[in-house]
């Protein structure tokens, strides 16, 4: 994809899409500053680019003066600042992987090269790539692949081009040699284009962004720790389970057990998780004898609310025990399985006993991982089936 511009001072790079890049066409041009870093957002990849600019004076210096541009890309994730005063942004290196079925960035390092009297160098630096890491639960599709994009000899990166959506899907950049015979007037409307910032401000911002991504771990931390030691309490005061694994297609059920799905996909590429997809139709039907009335019982839930956009989800189910209501329009996390405990000791009775777990009216898609029944039978029924 290349710009047509009278002076052939522009160039946009051609945009990498090794992997059918998704989302929405992007670009930012500035032609009377150059590009000397930008501010990255991740998560579990790419999730947004934010251009930041330097303006030259008349004699082709950098003023010491920062914008930014516009954000492209989704609000999940923190923030880190990539910025060498004194160099210019002159190339990418990033590789793209296959997350949930559309191309992403998960890898970039910037390229800079020094500015010196007015001229780009060949003194060169590189970041160390930004790497996200993808947890476990994300399921990926084919290699990675790397890609690199670099401007011409005598140019420099002046913007920056790609498609977004809730992420970063592919990105390149605009080469130009910056312009100096266009009015004043073009030349304020471009910088007043952009915002005007303060780096002392944004690095603040995102200490603070980070500072609260720890809390947030710290606590998250602190609330597995209390439901395992919950779940182990569970364990010892019971004597029988059932349960069931969704295994990427071959589901594992204890005897005892019988599950039914409907309106679902659990194919091998979802790596051992069933997706729900209708809303107020799909369910997961458990179905389990018993021979006397129990004392004590808990159902656990690993599951899931597919996020959007960088946010959280919305795909509450409903969760009856014999047709009786023991969660109505629960919500699950989005950004990451989580376990959920209900006590149904009370629901339950002698002979054939129905779980049921009903998709709601959903926006966004429900995953559940596992579920287990943790059951307190009486001794002589224990007794009774050893004989």
């Amino acid at each position: 994809m290349q710009y047509e511009s009278p002076d052939n001072n522009l160039i946009r790079l051609e945009m990498p899409n090794p992997q059918g890049a998704s989302g929405n066409y992007f670009e930012q041009i500035s032609h009377t500053c150059v590009m000397t870093g930008m501010q990255i957002r991740k998560g579990d990849i790419i999730d947004a680019v934010t251009p930041i600019f330097q303006p030259l004076e008349a004699d082709r210096s950098i003023r010491s003066e920062l914008y930014i541009g516009k954000q492209q890309g989704g609000d999940g994730g923190g923030g880190d600042i990539f910025l060498q005063f004194g160099y210019v942004l002159v190339g990418l290196r990033f590789q793209t992987v296959n997350y949930y079925g559309h191309e992403a960035i998960n890898a970039l390092s910037l390229i800079w090269r020094r500015w010196l009297n007015g001229q780009v160098t060949n003194e060169e630096l590189v970041s160390e790539p930004l790497i996200p890491q993808l947890p476990p639960y994300v399921k990926t599709f084919g290699s990675a692949e790397k890609v690199e994009v670099y401007v011409p000899d005598e140019y420099v990166a002046i913007g920056i081009c790609g498609r977004a959506s809730s992420y970063v899907n592919t990105l390149s950049l605009i080469a130009g040699k910056p312009a100096f015979d266009i009015s004043a007037i073009v030349r304020t409307q471009d910088i007043n284009a952009l915002v005007r910032v303060n780096r002392q401000e944004i690095e603040q911002k995102l200490i603070q962004e980070q500072t609260d991504a720890d809390e947030a771990a710290e606590r998250d931390r602190q609330r597995a720790q209390l439901e395992q030691q919950q779940e182990q309490a569970d364990r010892d005061a019971t004597n029988y389970q059932l349960s069931c694994e969704f295994s990427g297609g071959t589901r594992s059920v204890t005897d005892g057990l019988s599950v039914v799905t409907f309106n679902d996909d659990d194919s091998a590429a979802f790596d051992g998780k069933l997706r729900l997809l209708y809303p107020n139709r799909s369910f997961i039907r458990v179905n389990f004898e018993l021979l006397e009335p129990v004392t004590f019982a808990v159902l656990y839930l690993s599951h899931l609310s597919s996020g959007m956009g960088g946010r959280k989800g919305y795909s509450p189910v409903n969760i009856e025990v014999n047709k009786k209501c023991v969660a109505a329009n629960h919500d699950p996390r989005s950004d990451n399985y989580t376990v959920d405990r209900f006590e149904i000791a009370s629901y339950l009775h002698v002979g054939t006993n129905e779980i049921t777990i009903t998709l709601g009216n959903i926006t966004t898609h429900y995953w559940i991982e596992w579920l287990k029944l943790l059951i307190k039978l009486p001794y002589l029924i224990l007794l009774a089936e050893r004989e």
